[in-house]
């Protein structure tokens, strides 16, 4: 998975919970340090959607859809906040009119086959046909390895 792809999948997961531990995403993701700390980069000073929290949790700032955990308990001294950002208050107004629900991202697995002949083939064909035997082979493909 690419990095761009796991910095969409990390925002989805903070618009969610609302709190997540960098440790979780480490695991979740498989992240070394690097890309924990480019991860935090982008999420904490170039798209300013997060803040850090004594330098263990991502605690989401950006429009609110779900409202955020309560922070945990801890017997460990608050650090000062990192960025001029984090140490402003982290409200968010209400929507002046209702937004629309952001489109549903979904994985998608796309088999590309090039036929050798097909393109010419579909050309002598009546357009209404060619799907037909497209179908057929994907039929076929979709039984796994069997011999068509």
């Amino acid at each position: 998975m690419d990095f761009v792809a796991v910095v969409d999948q990390v925002i989805a997961l903070l618009r969610q919970r609302g709190r997540v531990a960098y440790r979780t995403l480490k695991v979740q993701f498989t992240l070394d340090d690097d890309a924990l700390e480019a991860l935090k980069d982008e999420l904490l000073y170039a798209q300013r959607l997060a803040r850090d929290e004594d330098d263990r949790i991502l605690v989401w700032t950006g429009e609110a859809q779900t409202p955020p955990a309560p922070p945990p308990l801890s017997t460990q001294h608050a650090s000062p906040p990192a960025t001029p950002e984090a140490a402003r208050p982290q409200t968010v107004p209400p929507p002046a009119t209702p937004s629309m629900p952001e489109a549903e991202r979904r994985q998608l697995t796309v088999l590309f086959c090039d036929l050798v002949g097909s393109t010419a083939l579909s050309a002598q064909l009546d357009p209404r046909r060619t799907p037909g035997g497209r179908g057929r082979l994907s039929r076929h493909l979709r039984q796994g390895d069997r011999p068509l």
